[in-house]
């Protein structure tokens, strides 16, 4: 294939670049962070020499272009959970479950590197206002998607973490709050546990609700094992 310094209008072409006549595209060939020989291409010569621009500057900043390229949320996420051996197995199932339940099949298969702050901020209203989210729900898969933002940033894959202060920017224009837990004041405690004896239900319980309203240790705290001997057998045993 005929490759000339010049193009069709005479242009002298920079390094790395040149003009193929055969389909009136240009070229610009450069070598990645791996040493690889890659190419890029575009019909106009403005927007190839912006793309070059790019490119230097990936490489002045320590950017991977190469893994930013082809890298998705979804192949970003699954490495950094990968490294989340540190997490319970419940709160591990968690993290997936809601990853794959509102991430890993929309904005998940998008190029990480395409991801900005912006396209965050909609996807989170999206999830609130369409598939009705509450704000909380919302606040955990930002918890998920932070670090592992975060580790492309480390990796060098992405500049930025799009991710960043994109909740404050989402209360304000959703007027979400979080939701508030009131804890139970000592007389509604003692309410709760006097109507609990003697009941025929849930007299059975009495004694694992006195342990947790007297540590404030909260059910899903898994980390912990209980094991309470209780007096008497149930029917309700079973039940969890």
């Amino acid at each position: 294939m005929a490759k000339s310094r010049k193009d069709n209008k005479g242009r002298v072409l920079r390094k790395g670049e040149s003009y193929r006549s055969s389909d009136g595209k240009y070229q610009y060939a450069y070598a990645d962070e791996a040493g690889k020989r890659r190419y890029i291409y575009s019909k106009n010569l403005t927007t190839l020499r912006q793309r070059e621009e790019q490119i230097l500057r990936d490489k002045l900043d320590g950017i991977d272009s190469g893994q930013a390229k082809n890298q998705t949320l979804n192949d970003i996420f699954d490495k950094y959970m990968a490294t989340r051996k540190d997490l319970a197995e419940r709160t591990f199932a968690g993290y997936m479950y809601q990853y794959n339940a509102y991430v890993r099949k929309g904005i998940g298969n998008r190029k990480v590197k395409d991801i900005k702050y912006s396209d965050v901020l909609l996807f989170y209203k999206k999830l609130m206002e369409e598939s009705n989210l509450s704000y909380g729900t919302v606040e955990h898969l930002q918890r998920e998607l932070h670090p592992a933002f975060e580790m492309a940033v480390r990796d060098c894959i992405i500049r930025t973490n799009p991710t960043h202060n994109v909740l404050g920017q989402l209360k304000k224009q959703t007027g979400a709050k979080r939701g508030v837990r009131n804890a139970l004041t000592p007389e509604q405690q003692t309410a709760f546990l006097e109507f609990m004896d003697g009941h025929p239900v849930y007299d059975h319980w009495k004694p694992i609700y006195t342990f947790f309203i007297g540590t404030g240790l909260r059910v899903g705290d898994d980390h912990v094992i209980i094991r309470l001997k209780l007096d008497k057998p149930s029917k309700y045993a079973g039940l969890s």
